[in-house]
């Protein structure tokens, strides 16, 4: 493992389900590629994991949502280039959020990098999708059938980014 960078990254994700559907946000650059993620960023000092969730929400998928429970934690360990090698720990933090029901999805103010919008896609087609990280296909098909953890710990060491 690279140097190790000082400070732990909190990161927010929204897991919005609908009639067999996830809201995922659809990334496009020529290093990966097409790609989907679920909405969120990093909290920022002085939020709450609720305030941090609704405002990326905002920025992100162009809507306030209703934040729940925690469905999911892990601990990624993150290779980076820039300005030279270093690994960042990131707590990923899942929250079960909902949408108005008039949602129509689209993109926010302050999209994420490489953005290219907000789709529903069905749960049970997942696999056939590039979902990132890799491991949240098969976590989001499993979160509500009780055949995960909330905590996992460590989910692996991603590829290195600039």
């Amino acid at each position: 493992m690279d140097q190790l960078q000082s400070g732990i990254r909190i990161t927010v994700r929204a897991v919005i389900i609908q009639a067999g559907n996830i809201l995922l946000i659809k990334k496009d650059s020529p290093e990966d590629g097409i790609r989907y993620t679920l909405p969120g960023g990093a909290l920022d000092a002085g939020e709450t994991l609720h305030q941090a969730v609704i405002r990326e929400c905002i920025e992100e998928i162009n809507t306030a949502v209703v934040a729940h429970d925690v469905l999911h934690i892990a601990d990624l360990f993150i290779p980076k280039l820039k300005p030279q090698p270093y690994t960042r720990h990131q707590l990923e933090v899942l929250i079960a959020c909902q949408v108005p029901n008039d949602y129509i999805p689209s993109t926010g103010p302050e999209p994420d990098k490489h953005q290219v919008g907000v789709e529903w896609l069905a749960l049970q087609d997942l696999a056939d999708y590039t979902i990132s990280p890799d491991f949240f296909s098969e976590l989001l098909i499993n979160l509500y059938s009780g055949e995960h953890q909330v905590y996992i710990g460590s989910a692996y060491t991603l590829k290195k980014t600039e």
